[in-house]
């Protein structure tokens, strides 16, 4: 067992505020299991993989906006007796021209033979699942409608997305698929419902015909749907997870999905009824794939 530290820095476009409070909410993107209370100044939770990998934590530097440190206070992993105890959890904010830079430093204990592998999992944890979690495309609409009426107009997915639309989209592990012929498509599968608060689909297939590198591109993204209430109102906050600026799709697809959860989405909530705006893109559709058929 060695003493190291690694470091590992990227930039994203949110400013400090928002990255923080992304940040200090383990339970949304962290490589563990999270369990706990909102993050503050000596806080306590756990952070476990199954039953073999446990740790006890405890926040030691809470500077909103600027430094987050959490320190592990008892561990222990079955698979090698591995005991962290001690390591340092370091988060650190700069701002840019651009918005925000964040360093993260591991500074504690690992096997010798395991220090390659500390860097995977701390690139991992930082360059993907942070920066997709920070970077990925978000839009949010708020609605006098219940959390119950905004949740079940969600599973009604052929009144606000498409008709165009095989399978089942209501309860965990149904699977669905959107189909627009020579553009689209991909399959879905609900791999978290929470009655009234979250539904989430993960991509398992597409293709998306319209793209000259990748038409796969949203294989194994995610669809967020989280629902919460203030003032008597319903925060509907949708994130495609892993849709982010570098994808040759982000630009179309953060237009479409605007107008999807905007305008198509929003208006089925409200009026109960198919937008105009959805019923025209679909005879549009039509008409191409007619005309391409004859």
């Amino acid at each position: 067992m060695i003493n190291t530290t690694y470091t590992v820095a990227i930039e994203v476009s949110k400013s400090e505020q928002e990255v923080f409070l992304y940040i200090t909410n383990l339970k949304k993107w962290w490589v563990e299991e999270f369990d706990g209370e909102e993050l503050k100044l000596n806080s306590t939770f756990i952070l476990k993989v199954g039953d073999g990998h446990f740790s006890s934590n405890k926040v030691i530097e809470f500077v909103p906006n600027k430094k987050f440190v959490w320190v592990t206070t008892k561990s222990f992993r079955k698979s090698d007796n591995f005991d962290w105890t001690g390591t340092k959890m370091i988060f650190e904010l700069t701002p840019t021209n651009h918005g925000t830079l964040i360093t993260f430093t591991y500074d504690g204990v690992v096997f010798e033979s395991d220090q390659n592998k500390l860097k995977e999992i701390c690139d991992y944890c930082i360059k993907d699942l942070l920066y997709k979690g920070l970077e990925s495309f978000t839009t949010s609409i708020e609605i006098i409608n219940t959390p119950e009426e905004v949740f079940n107009c969600i599973t009604e997915v052929t009144k606000w997305w498409s008709k165009d639309f095989e399978g089942n989209s209501k309860n965990l592990n149904d699977e669905f698929v959107i189909h627009h012929p020579n553009q689209h498509y991909s399959k879905q599968k609900l791999i978290e419902v929470i009655a009234n608060k979250k539904i989430v689909w993960l991509v398992t297939e597409s293709e998306l015909n319209w793209l000259k590198n990748n038409k796969s591109e949203w294989t194994n993204t995610k669809m967020f749907f989280e629902l919460t209430t203030r003032d008597n109102k319903t925060s509907l906050h949708f994130t495609h997870y892993g849709l982010i600026p570098e994808m040759e799709c982000y630009a179309m697809c953060e237009k479409g999905w605007t107008m999807i959860i905007k305008s198509w989405l929003l208006h089925f909530i409200t009026y109960g009824t198919e937008s105009p705006e959805m019923t025209k893109a679909a005879e549009i559709r039509n008409k191409i794939l007619a005309d391409k058929t004859k």
